[in-house]
């Protein structure tokens, strides 16, 4: 039986003591089921290339130092992309999310290291031309554009960037936009998806993953769906 829409960790699974973009949520994402874990990568002022979602912590920006000075001044230590790649390998998916433009040449032989090591992923990203770059790089990485706000123009940038992927948020998601995607042969992965407003988007094949804070709640209406359709 197909796992479409594969159920996809936002940031890993951060409930209780784990915080999002660490280790631990993203062993508790393991743990809980999910196909894929969603991350954020970002540099320090060092070069090297750190999990984290926002530009920094407690007013301190991850770009004016390094790994340790910002865990230092904000209790807090973003795991480096080399340890969860290295992690990851072989035992979950991964959906890469580069946060900032800049470094696609640094980060390519990374990626494709990855994939030589028997693991799986795709690079998504708001920034057109940093797509375009890594498709003209790296052909062989599979990439998404992430799209809010407005899907009107999403394929036709989808195609300019040489991705293979759409990722709208779920308020932007429409039949339209399904349909328009389908007939360009590219594939559909939506985020900030809850079960519980969006259950019904899980039998829908047409939709390759879902992007959510709610890993048991998403699986758990999955797998109802399925036991449902299988007695009808």
């Amino acid at each position: 039986m197909t796992l479409t829409p594969r159920v996809v960790a936002h940031r890993g699974l951060h409930t209780g003591a784990a915080v999002e973009n660490t280790m631990a949520a993203f062993e508790l994402a393991l743990a809980a089921g999910a196909e894929m874990i969603e991350l954020d990568v970002r540099r320090t002022r060092d070069g090297r290339l750190a999990i984290l979602h926002d530009p920094g912590r407690d007013g301190v920006a991850l770009a004016d130092c390094d790994t340790d000075e910002f865990a230092r001044r904000t209790g807090l230590r973003p795991p480096l992309l080399t340890d969860v790649l290295t992690w990851a390998a072989g035992r979950i998916a991964l959906d890469v999310e580069l946060k900032e433009d800049g470094y696609a040449e640094q980060v390519a032989p990374l990626l494709g290291a990855f994939l030589d090591a028997g693991g799986e992923l795709i690079v998504t990203s708001f920034i057109d031309t940093l797509l375009a770059r890594l498709a003209a790089l790296a052909p062989r990485l599979a990439l998404g554009l992430l799209i809010e706000a407005s899907a009107s123009d999403a394929v036709a940038r989808a195609l300019a960037a040489g991705v293979g992927t759409v990722l709208p948020e779920m308020a932007i998601l429409d039949e339209a936009l399904v349909d328009a995607a389908g007939r360009a042969g590219l594939e559909l992965i939506v985020w900030d998806f809850m079960a519980a407003d969006h259950a019904s988007l899980l039998a829908d094949t047409r939709i390759a993953g879902v992007i959510t804070d709610d890993v048991p709640g998403a699986l758990q209406a999955r797998a109802r769906l399925r036991s449902r359709t299988a007695h009808e």
